[in-house]
Formats: C-alpha cells, structure tokens, sequence
C-alpha cells in the first residue's frame, strides 16, 4: 500500500532541503529506508513508514 499523498509531498520537501539523503521504498512502500553518505562513513535509517522516517531524518538535520 502506498503512503498517504501529503507524505510523498513531505517527503519530496526534505529532499529538496537535503538533497544529501537519499530515501528509498521497499516492500510496495510499507517500509523506507534513507541513506546519507558523508566522506568515508554511512549513516543509515532503515525500517519505517515514510512518516516515522521524515520525522526521524528531520530529529537528525535539527542536531546537526
């Protein structure tokens, strides 16, 4: 099942302020995992819906 329309749009938004991540569907959209790349180093979020994940990419931009 796809995620609901205004969090597709949210998730196009945190794309364009970040275009550093990268967010990717699995499993028809019921899970998403994002990936920042930074020098040598990885970090990654893996495993929730896409808005559990925005809120969670958002929580790491804003301790940044």
């Amino acid at each position: 099942m796809a995620p609901p329309f205004d969090q597709l749009l949210r998730q196009q938004r945190f794309i364009q302020d970040h275009p550093q991540w990268s967010i990717c569907a699995h499993d028809v959209g019921s899970g998403f995992t994002a990936e920042k790349t930074e020098g040598h180093s990885c970090h990654v979020v893996a495993g929730l819906t896409l808005g559990r994940l925005l809120d969670r990419l958002e929580e790491i931009e804003a301790g940044q």
